[in-house]
């Protein structure tokens, strides 16, 4: 069954048959009973038998056997709702501005700041936890469980600023939002505060830094930087990244700005460099980064480095692309990291992932994959309208990649000379563990599937084989 939203409500429908099995409409919003103008779906994760939706400003939980509301009333934030965060004490309802165009007296602006409002609703009958909605200085764009608490996001006329909320009471631990460079990808709560590290964009740089609960203020005057270039008419934001990844208690990032590893300890709050600058060949800067037994892998396109934890690098290797600019671009497409579905070809992969999420054991995947696999043949489409949250589930196994837990795949040209191959080097030793000869295929068509451990290519039009890794 799969629930979509029409001008007439929700619906239903039997995914073999689209036939409809119930409908339920959606409560007006305003005095004037208006129907809503912002509505959005949203998969339940730790309750199988319903499905979330808001409407504007307010929040309802319908059952999915008859499409009967769960609660009494709906629970409501001042703005309207754009998102929802399912954390274990309550539902998180994330508000953002309505446009001026569609404000119905919802909407609020001091000194030009949008102002907002959230709150936290009981799952059991959608209650809301404060007696009244928690104020914000902003709309809320982001928020990232961490603990008992969720860090938010707070854009502000394009600044980002950050606060945590304590779920269980609805409450913020900091008593003003702190403003941060760049936008937020990482928070987690240590005993030295709110840990963080932000993304670039064309004019403000990232950052690695801890704010301290009690002051509100940054514990590293000369933070972790990414910087950012000259002009913004040719950024390239991978330049600029700052990749990290947890072990223990250090959280290694490494910046592509001055191409350093650094370390932060997570429980005193304090950074330190490891080793000198690693350069790798090809102009490349890394795309990717995680941590292996024998050391930090940094992976790029064409180039795997393996840094050991004091700084110094043990192995690195090099394979140059094929000089086909139209080939590279196929391949890593999408956010240089993970290769997206290549056109046409979407709907075949989208149907052999299909058919191998209807085998997942995790409960929360198979009931978002099999509710919507068979409904869309493409991942972009299909996550259109539903939560960071339920999307992270739904596309573990529609999305394509260039990297498997043990292995990264690269492209480049046959030992001989003769055509291109495709070779799995391994991450620990940066050697080819196997090779997919290509020929003279000029933009191949491929993908892996990391969960069954497939890698597939097109080799016609209505050809797909199955290489086993």
């Amino acid at each position: 069954m799969i629930v979509v939203h029409t001008l007439m409500g929700l619906r239903a429908l039997d995914v073999r048959t689209g036939a409809v099995r119930w409908s339920a409409a959606l409560p007006t919003t305003t005095r004037w009973a208006q129907s809503p103008r912002h509505v959005r779906l949203y998969p339940s994760l730790n309750k199988a038998d319903r499905i979330y939706a808001s409407f504007d400003d307010r929040l309802m939980a319908y059952h999915l056997a008859d499409g009967q509301a769960l609660w009494a009333n709906p629970p409501r934030v001042e703005g309207r709702i754009r998102d929802i965060v399912q954390h274990p004490a309550g539902i998180v309802m994330l508000p953002e501005a309505p446009p001026a165009s569609e404000a119905t007296g919802n909407r609020r602006v001091v000194n030009g700041i949008v102002q907002t409002a959230l709150n936290v609703a009981s799952y059991e009958d959608g209650a809301t936890i404060a007696a009244k909605p928690l104020r914000m200085h902003g709309n809320v764009i982001d928020a990232m469980v961490a603990g008992d608490t969720v860090v938010l996001a707070v854009d502000a006329e394009s600044r980002t600023f950050v606060n945590v909320l304590e779920v269980a009471t609805a409450s913020l631990r900091l008593k003003k939002d702190v403003k941060i460079k760049g936008q937020l990808a990482y928070a987690e709560l240590t005993p030295a505060g709110l840990l963080y590290v932000s993304r670039p964009d064309a004019a403000t740089n990232a950052e690695v830094n801890v704010i301290d609960l009690a002051t509100g203020e940054p514990r590293f005057k000369g933070a972790i930087e990414s910087g950012k270039p000259l002009s913004a008419e040719d950024y390239n934001a991978g330049r600029y990244y700052l990749h990290h990844a947890v072990e223990g208690q250090t959280l290694y990032v490494f910046a592509n700005r001055d191409h350093r590893l650094y370390a932060v300890d997570r429980e005193a709050g304090t950074f330190r460099a490891l080793g000198g600058e690693i350069k790798l060949q090809g102009g490349e800067d890394p795309i990717d980064m995680e941590i292996r037994p024998a050391g930090v892998v940094l992976i790029a396109p064409q180039n795997l480095v393996l840094v050991a934890r004091d700084g110094h690098v043990k192995q690195q290797v090099y394979y140059p692309a094929p000089q086909l600019p139209g080939l590279v671009r196929a391949l890593y497409a999408v956010n240089a990291v993970r290769a997206g579905l290549y056109g046409a070809a979407a709907s075949a992969y989208g149907d052999a992932f299909a058919q191998t999420s209807r085998n997942a054991t995790d409960p929360n995947a198979r009931y978002v994959t099999t509710s919507l696999a068979t409904a869309y043949s493409q991942a972009g489409s299909q996550l259109a309208g539903y939560s960071r949250q339920s999307a992270a589930l739904a596309t573990k196994r529609f999305k394509a990649s260039l990297t498997v837990p043990g292995s990264v795949f690269m492209l480049t040209r046959a030992p001989a000379g003769n055509g291109n191959v495709l070779l799995e080097i391994d991450k620990d030793s940066g050697q080819p563990r196997a090779r997919v000869d290509l020929g003279s295929e000029r933009e191949p068509v491929y993908a892996v599937d990391d969960v069954a451990g497939m890698l597939f290519l097109r080799t016609a039009p209505s050809t797909l084989v199955g290489y086993r890794l």
